[in-house]
């Protein structure tokens, strides 16, 4: 299989910014395998980073918040920096860790304290030096008491007194998180907390449709490592940007592959990190792959994200591969083979040449909005009021009545409707009374929720 990398263009067009940092950023860094992930977990306080005991696992930035002692900060993992590498992935992996370091407040310099100083420690901590930026030796693996002795050889790197830690048991972690909040700056030059109507966008869909190339052009930079080689993207991987008026963490994870698929564990947690991604989002663009059609796992997976109440947007990515087809025409294909999608919309576009990519956004935004919309309570009513003529008949020739409505939540909507004889309201109606709250209220994008109820003290009587 030939190597690939993308090479990334600058975000088109000027509606979309890059946001500030909120907080102080800490990135991890050091050669594969010396337990940056578990470090980067071990700070969370949870499995968020991937870890097993084969290197290179990690390979895309991934960011998190944490707080220690009344501060916030974000730490960043990084992949394992292994310099004078020509393998692709990893010359795409020491661009994005050296990315990470240039961005960061601190790093933390993480060696193997089991293995002693390499070649590789030294020309990392010789990076890190020339650079200038600040930093903080940390040895890992340093489990027992009368172990930190071998901590003497780092001192060699010329990055000061080494911190020992076990980042899998949490010893003397939080020797290291306090040495860490030592060096922040006043807080009061970060923004304060993240924007309460910021949309949670996240990039679904099975392996190399192209995903990691979308958030790329939509950054205008690096952030997901593109290769053709599928799992390439195997954590959730970030980015905050502004469209217009709205807010956006952008997430984009790795490729959604049928279960009995997956033979390996790195893929099989993966999978869950994007299942997981789905549920903490507003929005969720499905990818679909232009050019080579699409199949039932991209149903699996829409499914998957209207059951999780997430707002959808399809996107035929990769539109400039296809030919013959026109875009309408490409929208009711889909929507002939999977009818629930008629009340969702459908986009072809291009990450890779950025062909309606802002048009992307424009759709998420507004789905984003409407999965907050709250109808009042009378307007609500009105509707259900206009539908009395519609009332249906059960078989026992008993009129099912429309009482009256309620929104008890959103994102997404949710209603509760009232009637004499909830159980006996035939499926057909229900789908009539979302269909009329959809085109009444536009709630293109997002699913509904609706729940059938009888008033209290309502005997159910009807003629």
């Amino acid at each position: 299989m030939g190597e690939k990398m993308t090479e990334i263009n600058p975000p088109p067009g000027d509606q979309i910014q890059l946001m500030g940092r909120l907080r102080p950023v800490v990135a991890i860094v050091g050669r594969p395998n010396v337990g940056k992930s578990t470090l980067f977990n071990r700070i969370l306080g949870t499995r968020w980073a991937i870890t097993d005991d084969q290197p290179g696992v990690t390979r895309d930035q991934i960011f998190a918040e944490a707080e220690w002692a009344g501060r916030t900060f974000t730490v960043v993992d990084t992949g394992g920096y292994v310099p004078g590498s020509k393998d692709a992935i990893e010359v795409a992996v020491r661009s994005q860790a050296e990315t990470a370091i240039a961005e960061a407040d601190i790093c933390l310099f993480l060696c193997d304290g089991t293995t002693g100083v390499t070649d590789l420690d030294r020309e990392v901590g010789s990076m890190l030096r020339k650079g200038g930026r600040t930093t903080l030796l940390v040895v890992n693996k340093v489990d027992g008491v009368g172990t930190t002795q071998l901590l003497d050889e780092f001192y060699g790197l010329g990055l000061g007194e080494a911190i020992p830690v076990s980042a899998a048991t949490g010893r003397r972690s939080g020797n290291l998180l306090d040495a860490l909040v030592d060096l922040f700056e006043d807080a009061a030059s970060y923004a304060e907390g993240q924007p309460e109507d910021e949309i949670k966008v996240v990039l679904v869909g099975r392996p190399n449709v192209g995903k990691s190339t979308l958030i790329n052009r939509l950054a205008g930079y690096q952030v997901s490592i593109v290769h053709d080689q599928p799992g390439t993207t195997r954590d959730t991987t970030q980015l905050r940007l502004a469209w217009k008026d709205t807010q956006i963490q952008l997430m984009d994870t790795a490729g959604m592959r049928r279960r009995s698929k997956i033979d390996d564990d790195v893929e099989f947690y993966s999978g869950r990190r994007a299942s997981n991604s789905i549920d903490r989002a507003d929005v969720a663009v499905v990818l679909l792959d232009g050019s080579e059609g699409w199949v039932m796992q991209d149903a699996r997976i829409m499914e998957q994200v209207l059951e999780a109440g997430c707002g959808l947007v399809v996107a035929v990515n990769k539109w400039d591969l296809v030919e013959g087809m026109g875009v309408e025409e490409c929208r009711q294909e889909i929507r002939r083979r999977y009818p629930f999608l008629r009340d969702y919309p459908v986009l072809c576009m291009s990450g890779l040449t950025g062909r309606r990519v802002q048009k992307c956004l424009e759709v998420v935004s507004e789905v984003g909005i409407k999965r907050q919309t709250r109808i009042p309570t009378a307007r609500l009513n009105q509707i259900i009021q206009q539908l009395s003529a519609e009332y249906p008949t059960t078989h026992e020739g008993r009129s099912i009545r429309l009482l009256y409505a309620t929104q008890y939540s959103t994102k997404p909507p949710a209603f509760t409707i009232f009637t004499n004889l909830p159980q006996e309201v035939p499926s057909n109606y229900r789908r009539h009374i979302e269909n009329r709250l959809r085109s009444e209220f536009d709630f293109e994008g997002t699913p509904l929720r609706i729940v059938w109820r009888k008033r209290k003290g309502d005997t159910g009587a009807g003629t």
